[in-house]
């Protein structure tokens, strides 16, 4: 599908948005109890087990308990605050070690018990495993010692002042408590399909590419606001819908509760009653798109700098925001950073839409005559729509976008092995950065393959420095680099929005889902 620039602009000047952007308000005396929530997941799930599982689901945190909590704070609707999950205390005992104490009378679903050698079992696991999805957040974890059935000493390489916000949900590559005793009784293979953890749902059943149920845990820790045990819902059901707008008519059906919507559908949603609204600091980008940087990559952009910053300065991003986002998104120039996130900063250098230029570093690198480039992506509207409006823009300059498209399972192996010319997703914002160093050589995160050695150093650097403040200053460095080498390209943001059907209450983000309650 080919789109000319002036099908873009009139597209824009037509496009308009009815949105909420504060969050439902609830109190104790609201609650409600029972029925079954029904979740439309967009993303294909591989593995229910949250220390191998590629795809990094919201639904984790239904089954399992994180060590600490990241909630919004009472009384706010912007600011979140650490908690407790299943830790009870946490105290640095000097630069590099820290004294943990776990919450007592936790069971598991299968009736196990946590204590301190379960917690010690499941770090090391998530540290150690061949297989491990969430390595990146334990790496620097030397030992871990048991001190008595709930208190655990922790040494690690370096200073690590993110720790226990690592350890919440907020952070994709979070070490969910599992299970000790269900993993070595089943194995991984079976465990990943019907996986035990503590958290206020249990798996009862999963079919693959269809539906995950989940049942009430009738022995979870964790009160309600009605001081009684969560969770408020009997069921809660993930349904795999990878087309959106499948997912809009099921929600306004009420087969369907929680969905993330398309911007295009949030006026027509509101109209018939479904609550939208945006998450606090939860700003998407799009298209997260880099460019291979194997030193073996085939594509020419690869190599020349030029190239890849002919393509910065072909994409219009104000014109990308304005037709894509229905008037909600701004243009984004800084890839991996968002407003809110430390070290987000609009004085830092960026590439501006300039078509000449771009042309003239074409024709600089040897190709006035034009180049191409073949970038992968999910075949799902989403994803697809800005590669299409990129497709035409580059078009102007004499690049050559070539769209292959894949189900996500392919895609998902073309990205980790790096058998790719460009790559692009969605990019959601992080409480912080260092939760995925994207751009750090041997991160699980980093799929473009890139590697700087001063990138590295400032990323190592960040992970020992724990005033905030300091942290923000080394990642401005690291985006200054990134803005040299123009490997990784963004054009867009918007707030991350949910829908959700008018009985539901509960929720403060995506990622705690637990809390949401059904109105009888």
């Amino acid at each position: 599908m080919k789109i000319s620039r002036r099908q873009l602009l009139v597209g824009t000047a037509a496009s308009a948005v009815l949105a909420q952007t504060g969050l439902p308000a609830f109190a104790a005396n609201s609650v409600s109890r029972g029925g079954t929530i029904v979740l439309a997941e967009l993303l294909a799930i591989d593995s229910l087990d949250p220390h191998l599982a590629n795809a990094r689901t919201r639904i984790m945190s239904l089954m399992f308990d994180s060590l600490f909590s990241y909630r919004l704070k009472p009384g706010t609707t912007d600011e979140f605050e650490l908690g407790y999950e299943l830790a009870t205390g946490f105290e640095e005992t000097s630069e590099t070690t820290a004294r943990m104490t776990l919450r007592q009378g936790v069971k598991f679903h299968d009736g196990s018990d946590l204590t301190a050698e379960v917690v010690k079992w499941n770090l090391e696991r998530a540290r150690d495993h061949e297989k491990s999805a969430v390595q990146t957040s334990v790496s620097e974890l030397v030992n871990v010692t048991v001190v008595d059935d709930h208190t655990l000493d922790l040494e690690f390489k370096s200073p690590q002042p993110l720790f226990r916000l690592t350890m919440t949900a907020a952070n994709a590559t979070n070490v969910y408590i599992v299970s000790k005793q269900a993993v070595e009784s089943m194995g991984d293979e079976a465990f990943a399909h019907k996986p035990v953890g503590s958290g206020p749902y249990a798996v009862e059943n999963w079919l693959v590419d269809d539906r995950v149920e989940l049942v009430a845990f009738s022995g979870h820790w964790e009160s309600g606001l009605d001081g009684k045990p969560l969770p408020y819902a009997d069921r809660f059901t993930i349904r795999q819908m990878p087309d959106q707008s499948v997912s809009a008519l099921e929600l306004r059906a009420g087969n369907v509760h929680i969905m993330d919507p398309l911007e295009q559908d949030l006026d027509s949603l509101e109209a018939a009653g479904i609550q939208i609204y945006a998450q606090p600091g939860r700003d998407t980008g799009q298209p997260s798109f880099y460019i291979s940087s194997k030193e073996d990559a085939s594509t020419p952009f690869a190599h020349d700098v030029r190239l890849r910053q002919a393509l910065q300065h072909a994409v219009d991003r104000e014109a990308m925001a304005a037709a894509l986002t229905f008037g909600r998104g701004k243009p984004h120039y800084y890839w991996g950073w968002y407003p809110g996130v430390p070290g987000y900063d609009e004085s830092l250098p960026r590439y501006e839409y300039n078509p000449e230029k771009a042309r003239q570093l074409l024709a600089d690198a040897g190709y006035a005559d034009g180049v191409s480039l073949t970038v992968k992506v999910i075949n799902r509207p989403k994803d697809l729509q800005p590669l299409e409006i990129m497709q035409a823009m580059l078009g102007e300059v004499g690049i050559t976008l070539n769209i292959e498209t894949m189900d996500r399972t392919p895609w998902v192996e073309s990205g980790r092995t790096g058998n790719f010319e460009a790559l692009s997703h969605g990019n959601t914002a992080l409480v912080d950065p260092l939760f995925r160093r994207e751009t750090m050589t041997g991160s699980d995160a980093n799929w473009a393959g890139y590697s700087n050695p001063k990138v590295d150093a400032l990323w190592a650097e960040a992970s020992r420095t724990g005033d905030t403040a300091a942290r923000a200053e080394i990642y401005k460095n690291i985006q200054r680099i990134l803005y040299e080498d123009a490997y990784h390209f963004i054009a867009f943001r918007a707030p991350k929005m949910l829908a959700m059907a008018p009985g539901i209450g509960g929720i403060d983000s995506d990622y705690n889902l637990r809390y949401a309650w059904l109105a009888s």
